[in-house]
């Protein structure tokens, strides 16, 4: 009861404070589901939540941006930017939501998408001038959190001359870290934009990202298939990383050039550093080289990506690994196309992935997929396609059907080296608008592992009421303006045993505050029956625990923004919550945790 009362007493305070406060939007969150084709905030990951929180709070200047900013913003392909520059030579800027949309390679819900993280700024509209594109910020964030006696930061620097230089650098530390200096993780890079042959130079930290994913693919790769984004990659070639820990990012120098249609991609990376730099002690650093060149068209756009990589040690031209793949994405009369086919040189084989998107009338979307990948192929730097956990020892296909925010997909696999080991998977989930204000969603997966006796079937079904003062839509989610909600989940899974979840959550947003409080309760007997739910958080941080055991949590979020002079802002941002084992026949220890994190742009 103590617990509670201090939980009830912190929450009050948190209120009391939020007078002037932003958060994190839920349209955001919508439009970043859409784009990463996923259907549920649980099947995010923490470098992509930090990737589209650096986009909402410096958004894509469409406009001014060259055409490798763009591409290695990883919001739009290829393709889709040779587009673009093509409208805007011959109609000028882009100025709407809805002009973006007329845009070939767009589409209605793309654009929509797109809004939370780009900008229509114009050198042509009134009150604007060219000196914006020389202008200088800054922003810093900073952050720490407290769980029982451990405790952790993070702090993240930012600086943008324009659109010509930007400097970025995070580190952060964990829990489970027993010296807390220096930071156990960090990531720091340099990157100059080009205005000619020159697309950006990179000097530190970076992705790279190319293709379907099969040759060379930075950071986490989801997998399970649910919308039809979700069935193709959106390669963003090289972009800087400024991601609180950088797993999976190179370190090193990096490079494009631009030749008319044609745009040239090099690298040169040392595996092995970022550990030595990071512990302190003696690594095993190895040399890695890797280029891309691709070639864009009207209608899509054709590459070579390769890198080889040395011993440990030795520098010399010593092969250790690498891959040689050739991809394409094209569309024609409105049907998207997209593969890759790789050659392992490690392993001797070959890898492949083809995918289509055919629009059914204007709702409507049927993909397929369809993925190879033998045992012998090196799950190394790749993201693509997957159904188990990475890009190797498996072949697959998949069907989805898509309209307006409803699902229906579906994706068969089985392992390459033991063909015994099968599994399918579907997914079904379907939106209806009560009202203006209201959407209930309905979510059903199911999954069948025929060669595990206990774990044969997992059937997970959700039920999500969701409802927005300001107007909400089952295929764009909630308005931005301000807005009171609410939302109710009820969620049960039937695998080893029975497991259930279900919570309510409320709160109020403005243009500078906002408040969300959530209850939870849970009964889950068995880990292999463990259920994620995505938390609120501040921007930036990606929060999904495991509820395990019987019980209940709450949580609580706040944040302010506070404007000065000169154009300078204040965002802070509060987290409270406990998670308290009291229906547990063995007596479990709570677990409370609390969170401040500011933001000051300048």
């Amino acid at each position: 009861m103590n617990m509670l009362k201090n939980f009830i007493t912190a929450l009050l305070a948190l209120t009391t404070v939020s007078i002037n406060m932003t958060a994190q939007s839920d349209e955001r969150m919508m439009a970043m589901l859409y784009l990463c084709g996923v259907d549920s905030e649980e099947e995010l990951d923490e470098q992509e939540v930090e990737r589209f929180a650096a986009l909402a709070s410096h958004p894509l200047k469409i406009n001014l941006a060259s055409r490798s900013r763009m591409v290695s913003s990883g919001l739009m392909s290829q393709y889709q930017v040779a587009s673009l520059m093509d409208y805007r030579s011959r109609n000028g800027d882009v100025l709407s939501v809805s002009e973006l949309a007329a845009v070939d390679g767009f589409g209605e819900d793309f654009a929509n998408a797109l809004k939370p993280f780009i900008s229509f700024a114009s050198n042509s509209l009134p009150g604007q001038i060219m000196s914006e594109s020389k202008r200088l910020s800054h922003e810093t964030l900073v952050r720490s959190a407290a769980k029982g006696d451990a405790f952790n930061y993070g702090a993240k620097y930012r600086m943008n001359y324009g659109e010509t230089l930007e400097i970025s650098s995070a580190a952060r530390t964990k829990y489970s870290d027993k010296e807390q200096f220096p930071p156990s993780a960090w990531s720091m890079n340099m990157t100059y934009y080009g205005k000619r042959r020159l697309g950006k130079a990179i000097f530190g930290d970076f992705n790279v990202r190319f293709g379907q994913g099969l040759a060379l693919w930075s950071g986490m790769s989801m997998s399970g298939l649910s919308t039809s984004s979700s069935f193709s990659r959106r390669p963003s070639g090289l972009s800087p990383s400024g991601s609180w820990s950088g797993i999976g990012s190179h370190r090193g120098v990096a490079a494009d050039f631009t030749a008319g249609r044609v745009v040239f991609s090099a690298f040169a990376s040392f595996p092995g550093l970022r550990t030595w730099c990071e512990s302190g002690k003696p690594a095993e650093i190895s040399l890695m080289v890797g280029s891309n060149v691709t070639r864009y068209s009207r209608n899509g756009q054709f590459s070579l990506t390769g890198y080889f990589q040395t011993e440990p040690m030795n520098m010399s031209a010593k092969l250790q690994t690498g891959k040689l793949s050739g991809d394409f994405r094209y569309s024609w009369r409105g049907v998207d196309y997209s593969g890759e086919v790789a050659w392992d040189f490690g392993g001797q084989c070959l890898g492949a992935i083809l995918g289509t998107v055919i629009p059914l009338g204007e709702e409507w979307k049927l993909s397929s997929v369809v993925h190879s990948y033998p045992s012998e192929f090196s799950s190394d730097y790749t993201g693509g396609i997957h159904s188990w956990t990475k890009t190797s020892d498996e072949h697959g296909i998949a069907l989805g059907l898509e309209k307006a925010g409803a699902y229906l997909t579906a994706d068969i696999a089985v392992k390459d080296k033991d063909r015994s080991r099968r599994q399918l998977r579907v997914l079904f989930k379907l939106p209806f608008q009560l009202t203006n204000t209201s959407v209930l969603s309905v979510k059903v997966t199911e999954r069948f592992r025929p060669y595990e006796e206990i774990l044969k079937y997992r059937t997970v079904a959700g039920c999500d009421l969701d409802w927005s003062s300001s107007g909400l839509s089952a295929r764009y989610g909630p308005s931005d303006k301000p807005a009171w909600m609410f939302r109710a989940r009820i969620e049960g899974l039937l695998c080893r045993s029975l497991a259930c979840l279900a919570y309510l959550e409320g709160g109020r947003k403005t243009d500078r505050f906002s408040t969300y409080l959530r209850g939870t309760i849970f009964i889950v007997d068995n880990w292999d029956d463990r259920i994620y739910s995505y938390e609120r958080d501040a921007p930036g941080n990606f929060t999904v625990p495991a509820y395990y055991g019987r019980g209940w949590s709450l949580s609580a979020v706040s944040g302010c923004k506070f404007r000065f002079g000169g154009g300078k802002v204040l965002k802070l941002y509060f987290r409270a919550s406990t998670v308290v084992y009291s229906f547990m026949k063995e007596p479990k220890p709570s677990v409370s945790e609390g969170k401040i994190q500011a933001v000051m742009t300048f």
